[in-house]
């Protein structure tokens, strides 16, 4: 991660220039200044100097004079914050003022090392973050959170990085748990002109107990942002409780799943779930179910999001159903009389895991990965699903958890750049004051031809930090990981954390 810090003149006896810091916040520690050069004449190089407190003292940390207009410290210790200033020197060994003063905030470790960029406080500030994040263009991060708020029915807040290295949250809509929906369990997404979207699993309909669900947009506007309920489910065949993220396809068009509803009086009292595509024609948004499960062979409960293929196919997950009662992983292809479902893999609940929570991620080649809550050694799996032209799709156990020291894993997965895996498990009994565990982050890495390399990067629970992570992780451009815990923190709300690379 990088920050920059605003830039002011110094005030100089004979030179003027420019300064500003950049700090990398990387596995090795530097902090980056540069500026303008001076417009006086005569210069020929320039001193930096640093100290531990506010205002100096300072200590010079240049040993020649630099000519260049930047400069790289990378003595910094971890944990610490430093004040960093310059000056100009001419011909005649004329030294100016010291410039303007700059900060730089140094995180606690190296790789692998968790910050905890904030910590929610709960009543009207958001508490229990289910879901993960997403970034804008510019580094911010956006997510929701199931309760806290005005109403205590959740929102949709923006964590934004200071100059200093800190961040800063702002609750950018409260829910109220009425027409506009409430209680969002899933992630958001990001339409190419900056605008939101999600779901929520309450509100909207008062068919359903709590209200049957919505799906939103939240417009960006001067000063403030703006939801809109794109449609309100009824809880009958159009689908009841929306509880993940969206997708959107290249002209526009939203897809997602509801946990129930769609075809009442199957096997789910209250539907088995469905898929379903919203289109935005000139009277407004219309909702089409592209296929209700019926509970049995076929799937229940697509818990989770789903993900597009190349070629405009959906990729998704059941909760329940399937052969064993223990999920399924299915395809929808679309044809000329509308789509159709084909089940790619039945969980037994044995060795190859049960009930598949997080969302699906392909790769180059087409394999599908994901995640199973339970089964395996008991306590969850990762999973690989690829094709052969000769045997149709096979399912392999990438790892199996065991309590000890992660398990449970309910978020899917993100794969870097090198095609390694990472993700979270929401339990697991390294840290034993959370109940049932306290979750953690791990990667796992590929071997050519064998098996693959499983290590826990992060176990959460120690002291202030999150526990029971369940949402997404999401990559940054240098490998920085971050996501949220749904409890811990300095108010025990949750947090949003990164995992340095």
């Amino acid at each position: 991660m990088r920050y920059l810090t605003p830039r002011a003149i110094v005030q100089g006896l004979i030179l003027t220039f420019i300064l500003s810091a950049l700090s990398t916040l990387a596995a090795a520690h530097t902090v980056q200044l540069s500026w303008d050069a001076s417009t006086s004449q005569n210069v020929i190089g320039y001193n930096v100097f640093r100290g531990a407190n506010s205002g100096g003292p300072y200590t010079q940390i240049n040993s020649t004079l630099d000519p260049n207009t930047s400069y790289t410290d990378s003595t910094v210790q971890d944990g610490q914050t430093y004040y960093y200033v310059a000056t100009a020197v001419n011909s005649d060994g004329t030294q100016s003022q010291y410039s303007n003063q700059t900060e730089a905030v140094i995180p606690s470790g190296g790789a692998g090392s968790e910050n905890a960029l904030y910590s929610f406080a709960g009543g009207t500030d958001p508490k229990l973050p289910y879901a993960g994040l997403v970034f804008d263009k510019a580094g911010n991060l956006y997510g929701t959170s199931e309760l806290g708020g005005t109403n205590n029915q959740g929102t949709i807040f923006e964590i934004s990085p200071s100059a200093n290295g800190t961040w800063t949250e702002t609750v950018l809509y409260n829910f109220t748990g009425a027409s506009d929906g409430g209680q969002p369990y899933g992630s958001l997404v990001f339409d190419t002109a900056g605008n939101l979207y999600g779901t929520t699993n309450f509100g909207g309909s008062s068919n359903c107990n709590m209200g049957c669900g919505t799906v939103f947009e939240l417009t960006p506007g001067s000063g403030q942002w703006t939801e809109t309920v794109l449609y309100t489910f009824s809880g009958g065949s159009d689908g009841r409780e929306p509880s993940a993220r969206l997708r959107l396809d290249a002209v526009g068009n939203l897809y997602g799943t509801t946990l129930l509803g769609g075809d009442i009086g199957s096997a789910c009292s209250s539907g088995c779930g469905t898929v379903f595509k919203l289109t935005h024609g000139s009277s407004g948004w219309n909702e089409s179910v592209l296929y209700a499960f019926q509970g049995g062979s076929d799937g229940a409960s697509p818990y989770d999001g789903l993900t597009f293929d190349p070629a405009g196919n959906l990729y998704g997950t059941t909760y329940g159903g399937g052969s064993s009662a223990s999920g399924t992983i299915f395809k929808l292809t679309q044809g000329s009389n509308g789509w159709t479902e084909t089940i790619l893999h039945s969980f037994t609940g044995g060795h190859d895991g049960k009930y598949p929570f997080g969302d699906l991620i392909l790769d180059a080649t087409g394999n599908l990965y994901g995640t199973a809550f339970q089964g395996g050694s008991g306590f969850g799996v990762v999973y690989e699903l690829s094709f052969s032209t000769n045997g149709g799709w096979h399912d392999r156990v990438l790892h199996s958890f065991y309590n000890t020291p992660a398990g449970n894993p309910v978020a899917g997965l993100v794969m870097d750049t090198a095609g390694n895996l990472y993700g979270t498990t929401m339990l697991g009994v390294t840290n034993t004051a959370c109940g049932g565990g306290c979750g953690a982050l791990f990667e796992l890495t590929p071997a050519a031809g064998g098996p693959w390399t499983y290590k826990v990067v992060h176990a959460f629970g120690s002291g202030t930090d999150g526990y029971h992570p369940s949402g997404d992780l999401i990559l940054d451009s240098s490998g920085n990981l971050y996501g949220t815990t749904q409890a811990g923190g300095e108010q025990g709300a949750g947090i949003v954390f990164q995992i340095m690379e």
